[in-house]
């Protein structure tokens, strides 16, 4: 994925199915400085993923 994709998914009204690591997660926010996403798991923990490892569909 890309910083500009990760921006759309966060502001659909659509729900978009994204993973990281083979895990669902939700976007919270994109930090394009270091193209990171701020990301939280169903379970609600939250971590910092690179944009490139997550991934769509």
């Amino acid at each position: 994925m890309d910083v500009e994709r990760a921006e759309e998914i966060i502001q659909s009204p659509e729900i978009i199915r994204v993973t990281y690591r083979g895990v669902p997660v939700h976007l919270d926010r994109v930090y394009r400085s270091n193209s990171y996403v701020a990301v939280h798991f169903e379970d609600g923990s939250r971590v910092d993923a690179p944009v490139q490892e997550l991934m769509e569909g």
